[in-house]
């Protein structure tokens, strides 16, 4: 009997377990069904899905006759379906010897618990072609795009370059990022229990959407030429950095942007800070002498000074606001255009204390310094130009003559424009428009005037000036084989870190236009540091030649082949 009750109670214990795990079971499927199902048949779905992104092709960046200074080309690149890569440390063995990368690196993508992983991106096709024939199932090959850049170091700061993964990161590449890059497709393949590709059950395709070219308004031709002249000068004067800076004075736009030091486009990875920085937007500098023509501009627009007007130069030294004012070569009694020509500190100050410091500031800002132009490119800085309720008592011995005010070669080239054009400020354009693979414009970009900053009078009078600066001034190594220019040199000593001007580091630069009675170019030149000679007549101003005479030949037999067609 004692047994039999006890018996009774272990079937009783088992049957109320039994119970409640029924119990529990169902409940466990409830909530899968009710809570977990969506879940979990994604989990399900995912474990027979291949998704494989499709990359576009980026568009092209073309310059201002369709030739391609950036284009896109087909690569391989490799992938693993990890879950079907069986011996995972023979493979990544295997893989290291070909694709040059580390054994545990392999190895721990190939651990990874999913159906899609990168290994190689956009490898050479002997690499490829050695992947394949090792046959190791769940690697898998596939077709992406790499940039190329045909030119190498051509307009390398102004091209800029994009990334692995088809994103601009400097220059025009990334600005116009959005219309280059396109849109990513994809593929979903389907399944089975042994990991086989089921082509004719739920695959779906999206096809990528190809990326639009950029029109650049940079001429091949002419950034060859510029590159060419700043590069020899600076070997010659071992200088620290260079910019040329060569634009269509009557639209703004920039037909060549050369600087130094550059770097590969193609091998944008080993190139450094200082060499990728475009220096013509995103460094400032005093711009010393050059600015002058600026100044001379003010003074003759506003009425208060006139080219006849004369000036003593007090012979060489002047003492003002608690500071003495030095000249390179001492003058007596100049009008105020032979001031220009021989560059006189002292005659331009003069001047510029008869029109004003109220009208001398808002020249300048006219003339667009002090803020960015609007380029199109990321990093521009606005340059330096202080209010004129920020100005000390020797402010006016110093702006005149490009001092206390840093401005960029941007700014400098679109306001030496404004004389050139006859007296109309146009904001630079580095862009001419967006276009679709069919060769079809989807955007425009169109030369825009900002403003009239001095009357065209005004503009042909200094053109004169400019004109005899290069002819009987300080700027005649800038003297053209078949035209008449016009110019102005530069040099300004560089800030020491002590915040004194250096008595060793210079800045030497020249500005101007050409032809003088219809200006087709504006060609602006800085040179940084430069040894053997450092004044800007000296360094500079054969730089101006030598783009001139080379693009003015370039562009009359362009023109020529024209006409004749």
């Amino acid at each position: 009997m004692h047994n039999t009750r006890r018996y009774k109670s272990r079937i009783g214990i088992v049957l109320l377990i039994f119970t409640i795990s029924i119990i529990l079971i169902c409940a466990r499927l409830i909530y899968i069904h009710t809570c977990f199902h969506k879940k979990a048949l994604h989990l399900a779905r995912m474990q027979h899905m291949v998704r494989v992104e499709l990359e576009p092709k980026r568009g092209d960046v073309l310059d201002r006759k369709m030739r391609k200074l950036a284009l896109s080309l087909k690569v391989d690149s490799v992938y693993a379906i990890a879950r079907d890569v069986r011996d995972k440390r023979n493979a990544a063995r295997l893989l290291s010897r070909v694709l040059k990368q580390s054994e545990s690196f392999l190895y721990e993508r190939l651990s990874r618990d999913k159906m899609f992983v990168w290994l190689a991106r956009k490898i050479p096709e002997e690499q490829s072609a050695k992947v394949r024939s090792l046959n190791i199932k769940g690697i898998q090959i596939i077709d992406e795009t790499k940039r190329f850049y045909p030119n190498s170091g051509l307009a390398c700061q102004t091209i800029g370059f994009s990334g692995v993964d088809n994103n601009g990161l400097e220059g025009i590449e990334a600005y116009y990022d959005k219309y280059l890059a396109g849109k990513k497709g994809y593929r979903i393949s389907i399944r089975d229990a042994k990991g086989r590709e089921v082509q004719a059950f739920g695959n779906t395709y999206v096809p990528p959407v190809n990326g639009f070219s950029v029109i650049s308004t940079i001429d091949e031709v002419i950034q060859h030429i510029a590159e060419k002249s700043l590069a020899r000068i600076m070997a010659k004067h071992r200088a620290a950095a260079g910019v040329a800076l060569v634009m269509d004075p009557h639209n703004g736009d920039v037909l060549a942007l050369a600087i130094q030091p550059s770097y590969d486009l193609n091998l944008f990875n080993t190139a450094s800070s200082t060499q990728k920085r475009n220096r013509a937007i995103t460094d400032y500098y005093e711009p010393g002498s050059v600015f002058k023509v600026v100044t001379a501009a003010a003074c003759i627009d506003s009425g208060k000074v006139s080219l006849n007007d004369r000036f003593f130069c007090e012979n060489g030294s002047w003492a003002i606001a608690g500071r003495t004012l030095h000249d390179h070569h001492g003058h007596g009694d100049l009008n105020f255009k032979e001031v220009i020509e021989r560059s006189s500190n002292i005659g331009t100050v003069k001047a510029a204390i008869k029109l004003g410091d109220k009208d001398l500031y808002k020249y300048i800002r006219d003339f667009g310094f002090g803020l960015p132009t609007g380029v199109g490119l990321y990093g521009e800085i606005g340059g330096m130009l202080r209010p004129v309720n920020s100005w000390t008592k020797g402010s006016i011995a110093a702006i005149p003559i490009g001092h206390e005010i840093g401005v960029t070669m941007i700014q400098l080239a679109a306001a030496v424009s404004v004389i050139a054009n006859g007296g109309v400020l146009f904001k630079p354009r580095i862009t001419s428009g967006i276009m679709d693979e069919y060769g079809e414009f989807i955007k425009q970009y169109h030369p825009e005037q900002v403003r009239r900053v001095i009357s065209e009078d005004t503009a042909l009078r200094l053109r004169t000036v400019m004109k005899s600066v290069i002819e009987t001034g300080t700027g005649k190594k800038a003297g053209l084989t078949r035209y008449a220019a016009a110019g102005k040199t530069g040099t300004a000593q560089k800030i020491e870190p002590s915040g004194k001007y250096s008595h060793s580091d210079y800045v030497a630069s020249f500005v101007g236009f050409a032809p003088v009675d219809n200006p087709v170019i504006t060609v602006c030149v800085m040179i940084d540091t430069p040894r053997n000679g450092y004044y800007g007549g000296t360094v500079a101003a054969p730089v101006f030649r030598d783009i001139c005479n080379a693009v003015l030949r370039y562009l009359r037999a362009d023109q020529e082949a024209e006409n004749e067609a």
